[in-house]
């Protein structure tokens, strides 16, 4: 079995209330996979899902033990793909896609039928739904367990909305990004615009490759895929400083010691598609314990962003009777 991509999904999550590990996997050595072929596996899910046991499904009309244990395709395990049309009023929620362009796809299709408001509830490690292009805004919803201390969660909170709120870089870039990113290439620009050049993928070092043929430094640097640690470290670390142009804020992924450096230092980080930040949401809950004071930890993230709206949707919300939720998975 191949594990493709592994996501350490820090504090409350989609799955559990604790953090988690979700891995997504390629089971390589079974060419056509189902429940059947591997030992065990329908006791276990079942084991895991005791309330699915007795669950049925209308078009086969066998209960969903008897079908795990028959043999199902494994990427429908749970069940039948279902379409189904809301006739009674109240929330409706869904799981899934797992893929930016589907999500879109997806969210347009959605808009298109209710004619409404369209809400992505989706962790950080999923914050590329929150790009412009799928959604048209973002709330970050900030919980008192990110950091050590409620205080130092509330002072994280600042170099979060500093980097999604990167600002948009000039035509130039834009152009050169449009223009081969859809080829995986890095292009470098001069201080009128005008391309110097590619920068090769992989180097260990990126330094010396930003600099023009008569030696001088490139004025911006275009990647396709975003920023992370190992691209940045080297150029923090010398003297040279250009600005880096990457698609939106959520493909900026940089710990913050190296992204305050870089800024410091004269070097900018711009974005071709600028995120919407619409407000920040608290949450005092902390898995490690002790929760914040609810309105305590809403003051504390108010005043370190005093340019955003702060809300927390439980103290602020109607105590009255919830809306309906229907759920297509129960």
């Amino acid at each position: 079995m191949d594990f493709q991509r592994i996501f350490a999904l820090r504090g409350a999550n989609v799955w559990a209330r604790v953090p988690a590990l979700e891995a997504e996997v390629d089971p390589a050595g079974l060419p056509a996979p189902t429940s059947d072929r591997l030992a065990g596996f329908a006791d276990r899910l079942l084991a895991w899902l005791p309330s699915a046991g007795g669950r049925r499904e209308g078009g086969a009309g066998a209960d969903l033990a008897g079908r795990l244990r028959g043999g199902v395709d494994l990427a429908t395990v749970l069940g039948q793909v279902a379409i189904q049309r809301v006739t009674k009023a109240g929330e409706v929620h869904l799981h899934g896609p797992g893929e930016a362009p589907s999500m879109e796809a997806v969210l347009a299709r959605l808009g298109e039928l209710s004619r409404g408001m369209v809400l992505v509830d989706g962790g950080w490690e999923r914050r590329a739904f929150a790009s412009p292009g799928v959604t048209d805004g973002a709330v970050l919803v900030l919980a008192a367990g990110y950091s050590a201390t409620p205080e130092r969660s509330a002072a994280a909170a600042r170099y979060l909305v500093e980097t999604l709120s990167a600002p948009p870089c000039d035509e130039s870039a834009r152009h050169a990004w449009s223009e081969t990113a859809s080829k995986g290439a890095t292009v470098l620009l001069d201080a009128r615009g005008r391309q110097t050049g590619l920068m090769p993928p992989g180097l260990p070092d990126p330094t010396p490759a930003l600099r023009t043929q008569d030696g001088v430094p490139v004025l911006s640097d275009v990647p396709p895929h975003g920023l992370n640690d190992e691209f940045m470290i080297p150029l923090v670390r010398s003297h040279l400083r250009c600005t880096l142009v990457v698609r939106d804020a959520t493909r900026i992924n940089v710990s913050p010691v190296y992204y305050k450096a870089w800024l410091k230092g004269r070097g900018r980080i711009q974005v071709v598609r600028p995120l919407r930040l619409l407000a920040v949401a608290t949450n005092p809950w902390n898995p490690a314990g002790p929760d914040a004071d609810p309105v305590e930890f809403r003051a504390a993230v108010a005043t370190a962003l005093p340019d955003l709206p702060v809300h927390d949707v439980v103290l602020e919300g109607d105590p009255g009777e919830k809306k309906p939720a229907w759920k297509f998975w129960e």
